[in-house]
């Protein structure tokens, strides 16, 4: 039986790590190795981990670093043929490991597997589910195009991937600080170093929402700069694949959402998103964002509607 490593960084998360971990050793699958890292956590985070006796569990800790490094820590110590990252305070479904192992066995190693995930804050059965575009099987362009296109997305811990496909794709990107799209980034290039997404419809990640300090680190600018750093990486990577008008739509919608998100915090990020997403030569801004601002944009023009909501957000 192959060996699946599950990989979780730990970074003050001592009220939920508990319960990712026993999502994975109670796994249905038995030959797996659970390999938390912890990095700089100050709530007692690491003494929560002393309790264990299972052996399947292993412990590592590591000066203060971000999730990237721990994860790249966690999969150079790990010795599995297949690989999931779990962040610390999300749960699988007891069956995921085994559903995703048995597509494997049909669809080769070559394959990247995702699944279905739901959204909740204090108890998994509380987990809203709402189905998105990409719960589908794709090709890798395809997939890439659906979700940059407003089609959805996955959360890191719906992955399963082989050891294979990853040290094809390379590791995560450690200079990416703090970027809230980190993942964003890495299964870009697992999706397109792969030779198709398959969809889990069996299995389950219940996704928890994060705290409010979290996302307020997400924002800062430091954060912000390195998400614009990972779209035009999405960019050198999917235009060695494929060079089409649907491809540059697609990286466009990226850059048009960036703009309407952070024009007003970082103005000086969101003029450079703009020359990236002129230099696709995709014609005029499109809509996108709150329905209110996308009937703005079809009255007065993208440009216009920053300002107006600028303007309002200015004297609100």
């Amino acid at each position: 039986m192959n060996k699946v490593s599950i990989i979780i960084p730990l970074h003050n998360a001592v009220a939920f790590v508990n319960e990712a971990i026993d999502s994975c050793l109670n796994q249905t699958y038995a030959n797996i190795e659970v390999i938390v890292v912890e990095n700089g956590s100050k709530d007692g985070s690491w003494d929560c981990l002393q309790g264990y006796e299972d052996s399947r569990l292993i412990v590592h800790q590591i000066e203060a670093a971000s999730a990237t490094i721990a994860r790249n820590y966690g999969y150079k110590k790990s010795t599995g043929n297949y690989i999931m990252f779990l962040d610390a305070d999300d749960v699988l479904s007891l069956d995921k490991v085994e559903n995703q192992m048995a597509l494997f066995k049909v669809f080769g190693n070559d394959v990247l597997i995702s699944c279905a995930w739901g959204k909740f804050t204090k108890t998994i059965t509380e987990a809203l589910f709402t189905p998105q575009n990409v719960w589908n099987d794709f090709t890798p362009v395809d997939w890439l195009v659906t979700s940059w296109s407003g089609g959805g997305m996955m959360q890191t811990g719906c992955w399963l991937a082989s050891r294979k496909l990853i040290e094809r794709a390379g590791l995560w990107n450690e200079s990416l600080l703090q970027n809230p799209n980190d993942d964003g980034e890495f299964f870009c290039r697992m999706i397109l170093n792969s030779k198709s997404v398959k969809f889990d419809k069996k299995s389950l990640l219940y996704y928890r929402i994060p705290q409010a300090d979290n996302v307020s680190q997400n924002r800062s600018r430091t954060a912000i700069s390195s998400l614009l750093k990972s779209y035009l990486s999405y960019q050198t990577e999917i235009l060695k694949t494929e060079n089409s008008k649907r491809v540059k739509l697609a990286l466009g919608y990226n850059y048009l959402s960036f703009i309407y998100q952070y024009h007003w915090y970082y103005p000086e990020l969101s003029s450079r998103a703009k020359k990236y997403f002129y230099a696709l030569n995709i014609g005029k801004m499109w809509a996108v964002g709150s329905e209110k601002f996308q009937i703005m944009v079809n009255l007065f023009g993208f440009k216009c509607a920053l300002f107006l909501t600028s303007i309002k957000r200015y004297f609100i």
